[in-house]
């Protein structure tokens, strides 16, 4: 399994080919070095959890650029409409449904990605998303994490030491 990673030191991006295998992930820019959670990988080389922060809560999404999707579809439009203005409305239809389709074929060949909530590493490759445990982005997992990100960051504006985030998100019961 691929373990893609934001360096914290010098913002730029790295990887580390087989996580599976590797006890720290280095950055090739600047050398830092992040030691990874061994728990993190289950038996059989699964993902439990993320090996950089330890935090279970992954989610899934399709490894597609969005702007490649959106651009397909504003393509699309952008050809129908010059159909609809010369008032040919099959081929406006056949364009639309072209597009649709093209999407739709997209949709199902590009493989998922799973990705940290917290850190924002990307994992790919067998092994990322076991047996389906882990689902699609939730906005209320993802606005607690946002959250953390900004306190930390305006901890770290104001000058106050910032201890690394809890390997374990504590839970609130809101009801």
């Amino acid at each position: 399994m691929e373990l893609t990673f934001e360096c914290p030191k010098c913002k730029m991006i790295d990887h580390v080919d087989d996580v599976e295998s590797a006890s720290q992930a280095r950055c090739s820019h600047c050398q830092t070095v992040r030691d990874l959670h061994p728990e993190a990988i289950a038996d059989g080389g699964t993902l439990a959890a993320c090996p950089l922060c330890g935090t279970p809560d992954v989610y899934i999404q399709k490894d597609f650029p969005q702007t490649l999707g959106l651009a397909i579809v504003c393509v699309g439009f952008a050809v129908s409409t010059v159909f609809w203005y010369y008032e040919n409305p099959i081929p406006a239809y056949l364009v639309l449904l072209a597009s649709a389709l093209l999407d739709m074929i997209l949709y199902y060949r590009v493989p998922n990605v799973a990705i940290c909530y917290r850190c924002q590493s990307q994992f790919r490759g067998p092994g990322s998303n076991p047996d389906g445990r882990f689902g699609p982005f939730d906005l209320s997992v993802g606005e607690r994490y946002r959250q953390e990100r900004l306190r930390i960051e305006e901890l770290r504006q104001r000058g106050d030491s910032v201890k690394s985030p809890p390997s374990e998100p504590t839970a609130r019961d809101d009801r």
